[in-house]
């Protein structure tokens, strides 16, 4: 039969491991952009890791196109931006599901799936909480 404190431990193990893990890419999140411009030229987007729009920039001739072809620019540069960051977020986190290792994967997300870093940071709480209510060896 398996110690129970020792499967505690070696879960507590894989559970830093892959915070550290989550951690990393997320700081690398925080770096990701994504820049495009409309077919014109005229409208530029850029936007983040989640899609979230972080600079928008008009060319002074963009501005005398009325308000919906400047609508469609804006709407059209914003898609494009949010395309290329997907992409790059696509290229980060190769391999990180392999390294979660089965049944984690499933618990915790598939990479790109930023929800699990909420759901991976109540589960260490949790085992924490947990390992707090342990007995201890005696010293």
């Amino acid at each position: 039969m398996t110690d129970p404190l020792s499967g505690l431990d070696a879960l507590a193990g894989r559970l830093a491991d892959i915070e550290r893990r989550f951690a990393g890419l997320h700081a690398d999140l925080d770096e990701l952009a994504g820049t495009a411009t409309d077919d014109t030229g005229l409208v530029s987007a850029t936007v983040d890791a989640t899609g979230g729009l972080t600079d928008l920039t008009f060319e002074p001739a963009a501005l005398r196109s009325g308000t919906a072809d400047l609508s469609a620019m804006v709407l059209q540069a914003y898609r494009r931006a949010r395309t290329t960051a997907t992409a790059q977020l696509d290229e980060r986190p190769e391999g990180l599901d392999a390294t979660l290792g089965a049944g984690l994967g499933d618990l915790f997300g598939k990479p790109g799936d930023f929800a699990a870093l909420g759901r991976l940071e109540e589960a260490v709480a949790r085992l924490g909480a947990l390992d707090a209510r342990l007995p201890r060896p005696p010293a």
